[in-house]
């Protein structure tokens, strides 16, 4: 079944919300899809009203909830975002402000979820003057609320720059103002967390640096690039030095010379790197000039020249890499092993739940019948006829099961 994009034109006061109460991945992910259904209602259907309506089939599926206690996740989380009040500050005039909560009213009937938007929402979600797209296919793919957070920002800002950040700011951006104290912690629960995830499963690398005032952080940098032009850079840089190459050196010799430091990069160090490699394998000399680049405070190459003649100063921290890289390769393989499982996994229920469409019974259709006419109208706009539903229905009722 080929998967669509869910597209939410976001409005930007929507997007790093300034909230009293920390905002769950749950809440995130299903306040995304209230304001997609409701933006769609509006936008197609002309729809004039604060209440809006969405199957708890489709919230669940598309929001990925896949808690079992369905019950808790109603009560524990979507119950909570009339509880969760935000507050946006004029940029011009700071001392201007407005106040909300996320949702005005949710009830759970039956087979649908009934909520209400208030009116600064809707104008909004109406109005479309400042919006930030966002594929919700790919933001319900993430497993850390930062991760959402991070991710609608870098967005938001793809065409420009992140604003330089306070640490005070971010840590309000992700509710964290009383958690993970120290800053180490809070780079690696919070910040590098959400990077690496982004990284790894959307079109752009995201990444950071701090700046200090005096001993303590005080600021955080963040970098947005598009994987595809980042892959046309590397391109330019391979090309530049098989030129190089042909012309004088070989390329293992233009890489070493590039690892250098920039005082260092003369022309007749690319003549000594050559005779070294007579003698000393390119492994080795690499790791030499990353280990001399962090020890020798004075004369680099006359450490790295002795550090060659010495029988390398680097061995050992090669041997670490070396160790390093092959845990991560085994973990590596096993990620890919969990990934054709879950695949295998997906295959069988698919399949297994296409048989089981084939041989419902009579009653058994009808019933399925009549839980898709309660929402029909619904399931048309978003392109599910009855069969498809079927098969999803039976599908969540086996990993339920």
């Amino acid at each position: 079944m080929k998967i669509k994009k869910e597209i939410l034109n976001k409005p930007n006061e929507l997007i790093s919300l300034n909230s009293k109460q920390a905002i769950s991945l749950t809440q995130r992910k299903a306040y995304n899809n209230f304001l997609k259904y409701a933006q769609n209602e509006i936008k197609f259907n002309e729809y004039k009203g604060n209440t809006f309506t969405i199957p708890c089939f489709t919230l669940h599926r598309n929001a990925n909830i896949k808690n079992k206690n369905i019950e808790y996740v109603y009560e524990k989380e979507l119950e909570n975002l009339m509880t969760t009040s935000v507050k946006i500050e004029d940029k011009d005039n700071p001392k201007n402000w407005k106040a909300f909560t996320l949702l005005s009213y949710i009830e759970k009937k039956d087979e649908n979820y009934y909520y209400e938007l208030n009116q600064f929402i809707i104008n909004a979600l109406k109005e479309q003057t400042f919006f930030t797209t966002l594929d919700l296919i790919t933001i319900n793919s993430f497993s850390s609320q930062y991760s959402i957070i991070f991710y609608e920002l870098a967005i938001r800002y793809q065409k420009y720059k992140i604003p330089k950040l306070s640490i005070e700011k971010v840590r309000e951006l992700t509710n964290t103002k009383n958690e993970y104290k120290r800053i180490e912690a809070f780079k690696r629960r919070v910040l590098d967390i959400a990077c690496k995830e982004i990284s790894e499963k959307t079109d752009i690398i995201l990444t950071y640096t701090t700046e200090k005032i005096g001993r303590k952080i005080a600021f955080i940098d963040f970098k947005i690039e598009k994987k595809e032009e980042f892959q046309k850079i590397e391109q330019l840089k391979n090309k530049k030095i098989v030129t190089e190459k042909i012309e004088k050196y070989s390329e293992e010799i233009i890489e070493l010379f590039e690892l250098l430091p920039k005082y260092e990069q003369v022309e007749i160090r690319k003549k000594e790197i050559k005779k070294l490699l007579e003698k000393h394998s390119f492994e080795m000399l690499k790791a030499d000039i990353e280990y001399c680049k962090t020890k020798a405070k004075e004369n680099f190459w006359g450490y790295f020249v002795k550090s060659c003649k010495s029988g390398h100063y680097s061995i050992a921290e090669l041997e670490k890499q070396k160790a390093k890289e092959k845990l991560m390769k085994k973990q590596k393989e096993i990620i890919e092993k969990r990934k054709e499982l879950e695949k295998q996994e997906e295959e069988f229920l698919e399949k297994t739940a296409q048989d089981m469409y084939k041989n419902l019974s009579e009653e058994e259709n009808k019933n399925y019948e009549k839980k898709y006419k309660k929402q029909e109208h619904i399931f048309k706009r978003t392109g599910i006829d009855l069969e498809t539903f079927i098969i999803l229905s039976i599908k969540d009722e086996l990993e339920n099961n």
